[in-house]
């Protein structure tokens, strides 16, 4: 038997698949340990929970675990210091592998504004509905006297009427002045009333 398979591997065709086969199987090897290499294969990290902090107060704890980070968006928020990092993408204590970038959502230094809409003589709906499209959330209301009822007089903003265009904050607490209908004569108006039942008087 085994001056058969000597036979077998001695002939060119033979060694030549054996070899071929040998390659295959440690190139095969190679490429698979680069791999793990390149990947980090079983080498995963955990992303710290930096929420809260400045990006210079926790840059040192990405740099330790070997990750790398970018600012992607900022929004506002009163319960978090300004510049302070509210959200983590991937999530704080995740496991990733290293050199992963972590996209970070810090907190605005200065709330963002928007110009307020021109709403005069729009109905009370109207004018409610454009100001929430705007992105203001605090939209109350109050009756004045007024020629035509629940048309919009105008908005306050901190107990002052503000012109269209003025820019406040969105989380601002806004009021529509709005008319009741019901018209309250002035000065002038009670006079002439005055002066005409004199003459109906007279005669």
């Amino acid at each position: 038997m085994n001056a058969f398979f000597g036979k077998i591997f001695r002939l060119p065709v033979y060694v030549h698949l054996l070899a071929i086969f040998i390659l295959s199987c440690l190139i095969l090897y190679i490429v698979l340990k680069s791999i793990d290499s390149y990947t980090n294969h079983n080498q995963g990290v955990r992303i710290p929970d930096v929420r809260g902090l400045q990006i210079e107060d926790a840059a040192p704890f990405f740099k330790q675990n070997k990750l790398r980070y970018v600012i992607v968006d900022s929004i506002f928020s009163k319960e978090t210091a300004p510049g302070a990092i509210i959200e983590l993408l991937p999530e704080a204590n995740s496991k990733v592998k290293k050199n992963r970038i972590v996209s970070i959502t810090i907190n605005a230094k200065t709330e963002e504004t928007v110009p307020v809409p021109d709403i005069t003589e729009l109905s009370f709906r109207q004018a409610a509905a454009l100001l929430m499209a705007r992105g203001f959330i605090d939209v109350e209301h109050k009756y004045v006297s007024g020629e035509y009822r629940d048309l919009t007089i105008g908005v306050e903003y901190e107990g002052q009427m503000i012109n269209s265009g003025t820019r406040v904050p969105l989380t601002a607490k806004l009021v529509l002045v709005i008319s009741d209908g019901n018209i309250i004569l002035n000065d002038s108006t009670e006079n002439n009333v005055e002066i005409i039942g004199d003459d109906e008087n007279w005669f």
